[in-house]
């Protein structure tokens, strides 16, 4: 029988009842950034700001926005959505409660910047009762357009939001050139810059309830992991553990996103597992766009004496680096932290440690200009943020590969690993 979690009941209604992003930080990033206005038309920036990921960017991969996010440094607390009236009515209504909404009939721009009549969608038949949900779309519906009739066109909502939300004649932010065509095409006087750098930047300091969907996801990609480090045996192929994982991590409510097994991450590898090798298991798997991010050494009976060694340099540079991990602390310090340890442990292997901000991407966090690609910046840690430190031995002819990872959320003094910690090396 299929039954819902409580827990995560408590998480869904979360999402549903506002956006996960911190408001606190969006508030502060909008003003160094000197934004009047956001406006979001990526999915994963419209989901951190509402908590509703458009369905039609599921659907209709690389088409142009029809769902849009807009954040006012006036009124964090109030975001608006603007849609297509049939969308708001068919997924966005459904367990919702009202948020304010400028609805459309046409997803165009155009000079017609009017509003329609209300002309039947979806209508009632009578033929029998209203279900619960269908009381609900029309409640949340109704409700919307009794507030403000719907625009012809897409481009005359987004307009008009931005003038009844008082941000029409000031410096707006985007992350999609669209939103630029479209306030230049309407007489925008004010600045219209490319902000999607700071949706990233707000994205790195976590809410309540994105550190809470943060541990879920973290959680169950860790039992995930451990599970397919258990199916591992000689013979078997790569590709046997990448369906493995898809497998138990759809057990478990989350939804994989890669595995990398012994450095590699193709699913169509055709490699297969050898008795006495040794071999890391890197999982990310996300749970309403949360994501996991964890690593530990397998062995599958006895490995060399270089494999064994590369496992201990792996896991005990971890261990020095989480040990300082902190407020104040660089990304590049982490890097000569673990460095350091290997030193001081006597380690003779080359470890590539990579910090990252894990959160709505496994690696989400902004970037630096360099000449039209990003570089990752030297991120400074503060508290709420959270990490991950890849720790993969570079090394190659060792008898197999090692690594180990983990996720933590920075805290006032130092850090917290967000999930379960379980044995640095899995011996099958």
């Amino acid at each position: 029988m299929l039954q819902s979690d409580a827990s995560d009941d408590v998480l869904l209604d979360g999402l549903n009842a506002a956006g996960p992003i911190h408001l606190a930080e969006a508030y502060a990033v909008m003003e160094r950034w000197g934004l009047d206005a956001l406006v979001c038309a990526q999915p994963v920036n419209v989901f951190h700001a509402l908590g509703h990921w458009p369905q039609i960017a599921r659907t209709r991969i690389g088409q142009p926005a029809g769902t849009f996010a807009i954040l006012s440094r006036r009124h964090m607390e109030k975001p608006v959505l603007v849609t297509s009236r049939f969308l708001h009515f068919y997924t966005f209504a459904d367990g919702r409660g009202p948020v304010e909404a400028f609805l459309y009939d046409d997803l165009s721009d155009g000079e017609d910047l009017g509003q329609n009549g209300d002309f039947p969608l979806c209508p009632d038949r009578g033929f029998a009762p209203l279900s619960a949900m269908e009381q609900h779309r029309f409640a949340i519906s109704e409700a919307a357009l009794r507030h403000r009739a719907a625009y012809r066109h897409a481009g005359g909502a987004l307009v008009a939001a931005l003038r009844e939300m008082g941000a029409w004649g000031g410096r707006i932010g985007w992350d999609d050139p669209l939103i630029a065509g479209v306030l230049a095409r309407h007489g925008h006087g004010g600045a219209s810059i490319a902000a999607d750098n700071a949706m990233r930047e707000i994205r790195l300091i976590k809410s309540p309830l994105e550190i809470a969907l943060m541990r879920r996801a973290a959680s169950a990609n860790v039992e995930a992991l451990q599970a397919v480090a258990q199916g591992v045996r000689a013979g078997a192929s790569y590709r046997d553990l990448h369906a493995l994982f898809r497998a138990e991590t759809a057990a478990r409510g989350n939804s994989a996103v890669f595995l990398n097994v012994d450095r590699s991450s193709s699913e169509a590898s055709p490699h297969r597992i050898a008795d006495g090798q040794a071999l890391f298991l890197d999982a990310v798997s996300h749970f309403q766009n949360y994501h996991g991010d964890f690593a530990r050494t397998v062995f599958v009976g006895e490995p060399t004496r270089a494999a064994a060694r590369a496992a201990d340099a792996a896991a005990f540079a971890w261990q020095a680096v989480r040990e300082e991990i902190g407020p104040g602390l660089r990304f590049s310090d982490i890097v000569r932290i673990g460095q350091d340890a290997l030193k001081r442990g006597g380690f003779d292997v080359q470890v590539g440690f990579g910090p990252h901000s894990c959160g709505l991407a496994h690696t989400d966090e902004p970037g630096e200009d360099a000449g039209g690609f990003w570089r990752k910046p030297d991120l400074m840690l503060r508290p709420g943020m959270v990490i991950s430190v890849d720790c993969p031995v570079l090394d190659s002819g060792l008898g197999g590969s090692a690594h180990c990872e983990d996720l933590v959320l920075i805290t006032a003094d130092g850090c917290e690993t967000i999930h379960s910690s379980p044995p640095a090396v899995i011996v099958v």
